[in-house]
């Protein structure tokens, strides 16, 4: 790892609670562990902590719990609580997102809740679609956002986590939910309805490999499901949902983006549905939609 790193790992081994640089190196110093000449030997340790979190992320043996403590990630309670520093959150902020205008959300979706119909006009809704930095998508209420749900099901459960702080959408902490994916770039567009297709699955497929790494997945286990919609909340009014089936044929899986989904696991509809207070309002009207539905069939486009 190189000395500062290890001399931090021992001494978070040794304390087991998050410390600050300083704190570490004045143990480190202190022990006899740590041997500096520099003169600002703590500043040396926050930037070799700093770096080592941001380019290896959630393999990093280390982890922040609060603007500038760190600890080690081995500890699944200090896991819970990461702390992201402001530019990886603003990163994510300024990635370019597919919109299309708001005034032609009724060509692709009647109203409100989830629709399993196939998208009529899915080529006219691809050549509407235009390129917005994300950020500024979430200030204008005058465009729509395109976001990928991906419903993770082996048999006839299905895939469930919570969402820490470390994302930015402030609606969402704490609350659990059943799809993965995220925002849609232009790139990923030619393949949101053919996604079936091994050939033209890999593109829109990154968001889901992103956040899981997947034993048994094979791109023909993917099909379209329907579009997803909620102006219940002032955010959701400003995204549409192309849901997506993902059937499993094993239940292993590894959390990719530890961190950012904790308390994975599989769960039932009855089982999500005795619980349905606790997830957020897409995942509801979903595992509603399933509960109401246990025979249905997807369309595929």
């Amino acid at each position: 790892m190189g000395h500062f790193l290890d001399i931090a790992y021992r001494v978070l081994s040794t304390v087991k609670r998050p410390l600050s640089a300083i704190e570490i190196t004045e143990y480190g110093l202190k022990s006899g562990w740590l041997k500096s000449n520099g003169q600002s030997p703590s500043q040396t340790m926050k930037s070799k902590l700093s770096t080592d979190i941001l380019k290896k992320k959630s393999d990093s043996l280390f982890m922040r719990t609060e603007q500038g403590k760190f600890a080690l990630r081995a500890n699944k309670n200090n896991e819970k609580n990461e702390y992201i520093a402001d530019r990886f959150q603003k990163a994510i902020l300024n990635e370019d997102i597919a919109v299309f205008p708001v005034s032609s959300l009724k060509k692709y979706i009647p109203g409100p809740g989830f629709y399993t119909k196939p998208l009529v006009n899915g080529k006219e809704l691809l050549i509407e679609c235009t390129s917005m930095s994300r950020v500024e998508a979430e200030k204008d209420f005058n465009f729509i956002q395109l976001v990928s749900v991906f419903l993770v099901r082996f048999g006839p459960k299905y895939l469930t986590y919570k969402r820490t702080k470390r994302l930015p959408e402030n609606r969402l902490h704490g609350f659990y939910s059943i799809g993965f994916g995220g925002h849609i770039n232009i790139k990923e567009i030619r393949t949101l309805f053919n996604v079936f297709d091994p050939a033209n699955s890999g593109i829109l497929i990154r968001e889901l490999m992103e956040e899981l790494r997947l034993d048994s997945y094979r791109a023909e286990s993917t099909v379209y499901k329907g579009l997803l919609f909620d102006d219940s909340k002032e955010i959701s009014s400003q995204h549409l949902g192309i849901v997506y089936d993902v059937f499993l044929d094993s239940d292993k899986y590894e959390i990719g983006e530890r961190g950012f989904l904790v308390d994975p696991k599989f769960e039932s509809i009855e089982e999500m549905s005795n619980r349905i207070d606790e997830f957020e309002n897409w995942s509801a009207i979903m595992i509603n939609f399933e509960k109401k539905n246990l025979n249905y069939s997807t369309n595929i486009i």
